[in-house]
């Protein structure tokens, strides 16, 4: 199990531990979003506990936000952004997908990189400014489960690649952890209950929407997924606290 949860933080974090393909990872993804929720929870409650004025606040989300990406390494941005340029770049499965393995960025995938970035940075300043901090935890934690539903629930665009690596299916006990991972953000704050609906569905239908045109998932497709349901959970939560 340690095996398994190390190689977890292997494949989605930059965590310094190899990203063993041969185990159970998987399942143990939305812990990795623990992490990330535990990074933002700490830089939030610093900015909330300074007292920051307007700008001070954005800076920090900015920082937050730049922290996430670098924790993963990037790997979520480049897979939205090859996402991006395939899934609109495109114009059938086959084509779709030669464009996101090509390593270059194009004009969707640029702009859909910045209008993401905008969107995660003005909607943890609206969170950390109305002192609602648990939406920092529960987005990264909804946004890996995404990732793991997505490999268990969508066939292989190809044979060879990072999700083609990880196992398409671990059981119904996988599912029982990945599940229970997310138990905890209802124990945080019970109030948030819908939130963590909306994000579950979020996690269980964005990853087949975004496979659907490129004849299957990937694993750029898999970080775009991350990307799309954690800045949904964090933008919808931003209006809804009224920050």
């Amino acid at each position: 199990m340690l095996r398994d949860i190390a190689a977890a933080f292997g494949w989605l974090s930059i965590v310094p531990v190899p990203a063993y393909a041969d185990g159970r990872p998987t399942r143990w993804f939305p812990l990795v979003g623990w992490m990330f929720g535990g990074v933002a929870y700490v830089i939030a409650r610093a900015a909330g506990l300074l007292g920051f004025g307007l700008f001070g606040i954005v800076l920090t989300a900015a920082l937050l936000t730049a922290a996430w990406a670098v924790l993963s390494r990037f790997l979520h941005w480049d897979g939205v952004a090859d996402a991006a340029d395939g899934l609109l770049g495109g114009d059938s499965p086959e084509r779709r997908r030669e464009i996101m393995h090509d390593s270059t960025i194009g004009a969707f995938g640029t702009t859909t990189i910045v209008l993401l970035a905008m969107l995660q940075v003005f909607a943890v300043a609206a969170l950390i400014g109305s002192l609602d901090f648990w939406p920092l935890v529960a987005a990264p934690v909804l946004g890996r489960l995404s990732a793991a539903v997505g490999l268990w629930t969508v066939p292989r665009s190809s044979t060879s690649g990072l999700a083609a690596r990880l196992p398409a299916s671990e059981g119904w006990f996988a599912w029982f952890v990945a599940s229970a991972l997310v138990v905890p953000l209802l124990v945080i704050s019970p109030n948030h209950a819908p939130m963590v609906f909306v994000g579950v569905i979020a996690g269980m239908l964005v990853p087949r929407v975004l496979a659907s045109p490129a004849g299957g998932i990937s694993g750029d497709l898999l970080g775009a997924s991350v990307l799309f349901v954690e800045t949904g959970v964090l933008v919808a939560s931003a209006l809804l606290s009224g920050g």
